[in-house]
């Protein structure tokens, strides 16, 4: 055996520990550890082989003597044998690259053979077997015998190269007993065939041993001899190297000839034809057996099997995806041919292409609803498996219309519950890349995940959707690092923004602060900011509004932080609302100190707030100075503001400088001064105070006179009344001064009287301590009456003051006496100004002590009427239904105690003998109808009309004799309505109705008072009554007297000396108070009658009407009304629509806006626009739009005349007005008519334009705070300017602005110049930072007008324009101080392209890369351009273009239809989908 191969050294592989012998090819080189021995050089053959046929082994095959068993491997030319725990490996590594036989000399030293010794002592060595080829001898010395012999196992090397066995000839691998190989799986080694020494080259021939082994080249029969002498003629001289090459080129192209597929293309889709069920299902049988081929298949495609059917069959078949997809192809590539076939060319075959493909979309998408609404029935998941798997298929393979399919995807995950969207979210996953390649599918998706995620945070069971919102979280993450321009989502971002905080956490937040920094920014340029001082402001407006009577104040303090985390923003707007015109009640004094005290307990500080709000606030118009120092006055009480740092911020200020000479011209900075409750106060401190006032004139000796003269007075009152030698009435200690004194002279005098009714002796503090029987003896029923009353007289004294928080500690007091009248006065009291002790925290505490107090015994007169006050008092404080129907069922059974114990019936016989008894008048008397209403317990109809007609005519005396008799009558009244309701309510309304249509009539006060107060009918029924009739009356002679009767109503009790009437009289007012608050629909009726009486320019207005409209209780519940009940803009306008025409409609709004300002100071020397814009304030914000509506109407000017000089007033006033009142404006403007907001808008856009022209250096600081307010006020009139054609006005405007300012030299560096962009000019550094600016300003305007390029029927050619010069600047280096205008260019174009049409988009993007060469992955995104789309990549050589040489290329359309395998039944040259012509295909040689 020899090797055709020497010389190849390979580094010897470690020894593998297995007694299986693995073959590879020969190393010839052995490692020096090894023993070597010499083969035999061609000399040496000879004897050698005779050696061999003799049956002796050759020389150099023996080892020599006296090696030891410690060798390594074995070596041999076939292999590298190694010997490893008994066994005898045989290694044969590849040949080493780059040596060959030819390079070896031959005296180098052949390849040797190294066998590795062991040590067998003690062993019997089995003789060897010379039979057999594969042993090999093992021995120390020659002179040892026999040795034992072992076969080795045949592996094939693994790196081998391998072919089919077949495809051998001779000795295979099959040969090899299946002892000594293993399985080959079909294929053998090429070139290997272990040694047995039955292959040709394991017998050493002579030519073997001279010449090697080498294969023989079979020499064919046409040739009889060898070409080499006729070669070797043309190619000896030296031109043979020419010739060579010419004949290898001349093969080169005889291949390129006959190799090349020229064969036209052949391709067709398979045809479909008619077969019978049985056999269509049999062919889709064999469809889903992958053992059928396909072109066996293609010969009878069957009819019937499109749309939806072929899914189902290949979901209930389970064809396999690859064979569902080929079908798919097929039955799509005969459907479009088929248009074509029909006669339809060009566009008509295009539309009908895309429309069936739309179609055959539609019908995948309701394949998968159907599968995912069969969740949970048997073999689900398989199925959804396989139509997931299918669906992906198709639309890898662009068999789907992306836009319709993804379309579907993302409503699918928008719309569906949370039982099924995980499904969606998996199919959405598949497709997340290209998703995220666009805006149009980016923002829908980010939208649908935030909102699935936001319904499942509010489920009620959140953690049965776990799995969801991980995947919904893990997809936001994806999205957000891949797109994060997805989440631009300014108009829901507060919303949205808390949510994917949460997602991303701390780990990505530098991602989300990107996020969010970018969002808040088009807010801002948008004007949709939520985080405005405004905005804010009116948020806690808003809250303090809507706070319900009696809630808890720690709470709404908490909230409010929460809205506003601004200590200076909260005190302010706290006191703004508190001491505003346009809000009425003392309950927000007490509501105002108490939220003050909640946030000083909460550690913010409120002091130094209240200083800044006296010196810079407090001097606005419509702000009610007394109710300012009244809550600052409960702070002082309650030791939550110091009076010291006061007066030393008085001091530090300089405040008493630039105060008035009088006091009522003093600021309420320094106002203060006078108000401060004086008792408590340090003695340092009152001196410092007094100081203070007498350096600005103020005289402390008359506060001090009138102080000592009150309570000398009342003392002296008091005196006399503990002796029981006087009759007490309010006339006698009640003075008219102290409503003008000062707050601290009031105050001052609530203590004192506090003081001297807790602490006076008997019989003041015995009434109040012990019931009237255990009285002294020398306490007398006169003195104790007196006493009674007097008290009474004293709380009716705090009460004038308005110092509640002392009549909440007398009250206190009062709900521990046994004492039935002033248990009444303190439950009236409670009811009557319910709000103001809700307000306070004291209404339950005495509503509770005073239940503890009726509890005890006590039958005495009076009783009844407590059990009622109570019930009225429990049924209006919330929780207290309990104690509600415990007063009701106790006045129930005292009630009954009153009347006949027998259940006997009020007869008609009674009632007439009740008439026959006063012969003299027809109405009976009081006591006598209340006999016959005590007489019996049931009544029936009859005598419930004739009793209803005594007391109404009883009732109609009271009219002309006096208010106190008309409330008898009035219970009376009630009585009898217990006995039938339904009866006496319809008589009353009869009553009632006839009442207000006569002509001659009492006032409506003396009817409509008692009535309610006596709960016999409503206060809004009477309303609504009253409003009724001045519908139906004729307009020419509207009943003006009628309707001031009502608005009368509408202001009684809004005076203190009105509650005096009856004790029941907080009923009427309660209803009155919650009339005004809902603002019903009578009182707007109402007001619109009498507004429209008193400004008709046709007729006189009546004078009594026109007094009331100036009367102070009518205008303050009008300024109430509009102010807090009717909030909205479309609320108020249709109440003050009938005045905004009329001349007196700019006076009578003035009066209420501005109450405080003269007619003359309104009207102004510079006009009435000055004066709204200097006092606009947020709660006034409705009237001062109708004040600003009327003065336009009444204006002489025309009204765009009148719109220009308001944009021209504001801009002058512009220096000298702070920010928060520039807000207002723009607020204002935008609740004015469209076409008022038109008008300015346009003059505000127009002044706009006109200042980015402007050059001056030195005007341009003043230009920039122009062009901000300017851009406020278009973007407070956006939404009026938005038609057609004012749309493409604006568009292009911009356009040209912009194109003016794209000629500037730092924007000259564009490389192409658009159409319009004039000559490039040249500016300094100051200039060019200016050009910036303008740019700025202008992409601010652009977000402003976001929804112009949302307009109807708007020039597509303008937005185009627009965008495309917008897109230019993406690729601009702006400097590093205007980076963000960069970010901020592509964010608005990026909200932009949600309103733009698909054709747009398409446009835009085609000129800005084909035209000016701008290819940026921005603008890909923006417009929805992929540059990786499956049916651009292939071009057309179109040959050359010009004398450059450059090839010419056209893009080549890919039917992806026609894209199929085994489409035809028989294999030709050319039968793809694709010509292989086009691409020089070569045949190929099998």
């Amino acid at each position: 055996m020899t090797s055709n191969t020497t010389g190849v050294q390979w580094p010897p592989k470690p020894p593998i520990h297995s007694r299986t012998h693995i073959f590879h090819q020969p190393s010839r080189r052995l490692p020096p550890s090894t023993a070597t021995f010499t083969h035999p050089s061609s000399s040496d053959a000879e004897p050698v082989l005779k050696k061999q046929k003799q049956g002796g082994e050759p020389d150099w095959l023996t080892p020599p003597s006296g090696l030891h068993a410690q060798y390594k491997g074995v070596q041999s030319p076939r292999g590298h044998c190694s010997d490893s725990s008994n066994a005898l490996t045989y290694n044969a590594p590849p040949p080493a690259i780059g040596q060959s036989d030819s390079t070896q000399p031959s005296s180098s030293p052949t390849p040797s053979l190294v066998f590795p010794l062991r040590s067998n002592a003690g062993q019997t060595q089995a003789p060897r077997n010379r039979n057999d080829p594969l042993s090999l001898q093992i021995r120390g010395t020659r002179s040892v015998g026999a040795v034992q012999t072992k076969p080795f196992i045949v592996d094939q090397p693994s790196l081998a190269p391998r072919y089919p066995s077949s495809a051998r000839s001779g000795n295979s691998i099959e040969s090899i007993p299946q002892d000594l190989s293993r399985p080959c799986f079909g294929e053998d080694a090429a070139d290997f065939s272990p040694w047995r020494g039955i292959h040709a080259e394991d017998v050493l021939a002579e030519s073997t041993i001279k010449q090697g082994f080498y294969d023989k080249i079979q020499v064919s029969q046409n040739e009889s001899s060898t070409a080499k002498p006729t070669a070797w003629n043309s190619l000896k001289h030296k031109s043979g190297l020419h010739v060579l090459s010419s004949l290898f080129v001349s093969v080169l192209d005889q291949r390129q000839i006959h190799g090349t597929v020229t064969a036209g293309c052949t391709f067709k889709p398979p045809p479909r034809v008619t077969l019978t069920d049985s056999k269509r299902e049999a062919w889709l049988r064999d469809l889903a057996n992958p053992t059928i081929p396909l072109r066996r298949l293609s010969r009878t495609i069957p009819h019937g099997i499109r749309g939806r059917a072929l899914l189902d069959h290949s979901l209930a078949k389970k064809i396999p995806t690859a064979r569902s997809l080929w079908l798919a192809k097929c039955v799509g590539a005969n459907e479009i041919r088929a248009f074509k076939r029909k006669g339809a060319s060009g566009a008509f075959a295009v539309g009908g292409e895309v429309k069936w493909i739309k179609d055959w979309t539609a019908n995948v998408e309701q394949f998968l609803d159907a599968l995912v609404s069969t969740c949970g029935s048997d073999e689900w998941k398989e199925n959804m498996t396989y139509g997931l798997r299918l669906a992906n298929n198709l639309s890898a393979e662009s068999l789907l219309d992306r836009d319709h399919y993804f379309d579907w995807l993302l409503n699918a995950i928008n719309q569906s519950d949370l039982d099924k969207v995980l499904i969606y979210l998996l199919i959405v996953r598949s497709h997340l890349e290209e998703l995220g390649h666009s805006r149009r599918c980016g923002r829908r998706l980010a939208e649908s995940l935030l909102e699935q995620l936001h319904r499942i945070d509010q489920h009620a069971s959140p953690d049965l959707y776990i799995p969801a919102k991980t995947e919904i979280v893990n997809l936001i993450k994806i999205v957000v690092v891949a797109s994060p321009a997805s989440f631009l989502l300014p108009g829901r971002w507060s919303t949205y923004q808390p949510m994917l905080q949460s997602v991303l956490g701390a780990s990505q937040l530098a991602l989300f602060e990107n996020v969010s920094k970018r969002n808040m920014r088009l807010q801002a340029l948008a004007g949709l900011s939520a985080e405005s001082e405004v905005t804010t402001s009116q948020a806690l407006l808003q809250a303090f509004d809507s706070m319900a009577p009696g809630v808890d104040l720690a709470k709404v303090a908490l909230k409010t932080w929460e809205i506003a985390p601004d200590a200076q923003l909260l005190v302010r707007n706290c006191l703004y609302w508190s001491s505003s015109i346009y809000r009425e009640g003392c309950a927000r004094i007490y509501t105002a100190a108490g939220l003050l005290r909640g946030w000083s307990r909460m550690g913010i500080g409120i002091e130094a707030p209240i200083l800044d709000f006296l010196a810079v606030d407090s001097k606005v118009a419509d702000l009610e100075k007394g109710n300012l120092y009244r809550v600052i006055a409960e702070l002082i009480r309650s030791k939550h503001f110091s009076v010291s740092n006061y007066l030393n911020w008085v001091i530090a200020n300089g405040l008493l400088r630039r105060c008035g000479k009088l006091a009522e011209d003093f600021s309420p900075d320094v106002g203060l001064l006078l108000e401060i409750p004086l008792y408590g106060l340090s003695t340092h401190t009152l001196n410092l105070r007094l100081n203070l006032l007498r350096s600005i004139g103020v005289l402390i000796a008359d506060e001090g006179c009138k102080l000592a003269q009150m309570k000398v007075h009342l003392d002296r009152k008091f005196q006399l009344q503990h002796k029981g030698s006087i009759t007490i009435s309010k006339s006698h200690y009640q003075s008219s001064f102290l409503e003008q004194d000062t707050l601290a002279v009031q105050l001052g005098i609530g203590h004192w009287i506090q003081q001297k009714l807790l602490t006076t002796p008997a019989p003041g503090r015995l009434a109040i301590e012990q019931p009237q029987e255990k009285l002294q003896p020398s306490v007398t029923t006169q003195s104790y009456q007196s006493h009674t009353m007097f008290q009474s007289h004293l709380l009716e004294t705090l009460e004038d003051i308005g110092d509640f928080t002392t009549i909440v500690d007398v009250l206190m007091d009062y709900s521990k006496s046994q004492d039935l009248r002033l248990l009444t006065v303190a439950a009236v009291m409670v009811s009557h100004y319910l709000d103001v002790f809700l307000a306070s925290g004291a209404a339950n505490t005495i509503f509770m002590r005073l239940m503890q107090q009726h509890t005890k015994p006590n039958d005495k007169p009076g009783y009844s009427v407590l059990l009622e006050v109570l019930v009225d008092l429990a049924e209006s404080l919330p929780d207290q239904w309990r104690n509600t129907r415990a007063l009701r069922k106790e006045l129930q059974r005292h009630e009954a105690k009153l009347s006949i114990a027998a259940c006997s019936p009020i007869s008609e016989h009674m009632a007439e003998a009740l008439q026959t008894e006063h012969p003299g008048s027809s109405i009976p008397c009081t006591d006598d109808i209340e006999q016959l209403l005590t007489s019996g317990t049931c009544m029936d109809k009859n005598v419930v009309t004739d009793v209803f007609e005594m007391i109404w005519k009883r009732f109609e005396l009271t009219w002309i004799d006096s208010v106190q008799s008309g409330f008898i009558a009035a219970g009376l009244l009630a009585r009898l309505r217990l006995f039938d309701a339904v009866a006496i309510d319809e008589m009353m309304i009869r009553r009632v109705d006839e009442v207000l249509a006569r002509e001659l009539r009492p006032r409506l006060r003396l009817i409509w008072v008692p009535l309610v107060c006596a709960k016999i009918v409503s206060f809004e029924k009477l309303l609504s009554r009253a409003a009724y009739l001045l519908e139906q009356a004729d307009k020419s002679r509207i009943h003006s007297e009628l309707l001031a009767d009502v608005v009368e109503c509408l202001t009684i009790g809004r005076q203190k000396a009105e509650s005096s009437i009856s004790h029941l009289f907080y009923r009427f007012h309660s209803q009155q108070r919650r009339a005004l608050r809902d603002s019903s629909p009578s009182i707007i009726s109402l007001l619109q009658h009498m507004l429209r009486l008193t400004h008709n320019i046709h007729e006189v207005p009546p004078t009594r009407l026109c007094n009331l409209l100036t009367d102070p209780g009518f205008t303050g519940m009008l300024r109430t009304a509009f102010g807090s009940g009717l909030q909205g803009q479309e609320s108020i306008r249709p109440v003050l629509r009938p005045i905004l025409t009329s001349e007196g409609a700019v006076q009578t709004l003035g009066n209420l806006l501005w109450p405080s300002i003269d007619e003359q100071e309104r009207n102004g020397r510079h006009g009435r626009l000055p004066v709204l814009l200097e006092h606009v304030t947020l709660l006034g914000l409705p009237l001062c739009r109708l004040y600003l509506e009327a003065i336009v109407i009444s204006s002489s000017k025309p009204s765009n005349g009148a719109a220009h000089e308001f944009v021209s007033t504001a801009m002058k006033m512009l220096a000298t007005t702070s920010s928060r009142t520039v807000e207002l404006w723009e607020s204002m403007i935008s609740g004015l008519p469209q076409q008022q907001r038109k008008t300015i808008g346009e003059k505000a856009e127009s002044e706009f334009f006109a200042l980015l022209a402007s050059t001056s250096k030195l005007q341009r600081e003043e230009v920039r705070k122009q062009v901000d307010y300017l851009l406020c006020m278009a973007s407070a009139a956006d939404n009026a300017l938005h038609n057609s054609a004012s749309a493409t006005s604006i568009l292009t405007r911009m356009y040209e602005t912009i194109a003016h300012v794209l000629a500037s030299h730092p924007l000259s560096r564009l490389s192409k110049k658009p159409a319009g962009v004039s000559e490039l000019r040249k500016v300094d550094a100051a200039a060019e930072v200016w050009i910036y600016e303008i740019l700025y300003a202008l992409v601010r305007l652009l977000n402003i007008h976001q929804t112009v390029f949302r307009t109807p029927n708007v020039s597509e050619d303008v937005i185009t324009q627009l965008l495309v010069l917008l897109g230019l600047f993406l690729d601009h280096p702006f400097p590093v101080t205007y980076a963000y205008l960069s970010e901020d260019i592509c964010d608005f174009l990026t909200m932009i392209s949600d309103s733009l049409s698909p054709a747009v988009q398409a446009r835009c993007i085609h000129i800005l890369q084909n035209q000016y060469g701008l290819k940026h992955s921005r603008l890909d995104y923006i417009f929805a351009f992929s540059n990786a789309r499956e049916d651009t990549w292939l071009h057309v050589s179109m040959g050359t273009a010009n004398s450059s040489r450059q090839p010419a290329t056209q893009h080549f359309p890919i039917r992806r239809w026609e894209t199929m395998q085994d489409a035809t039944p028989l294999m030709t040259e050319n039968d793809t989908s694709i010509s292989l012509s086009l691409f020089g295909a070569k045949k190929a040689v099998l």
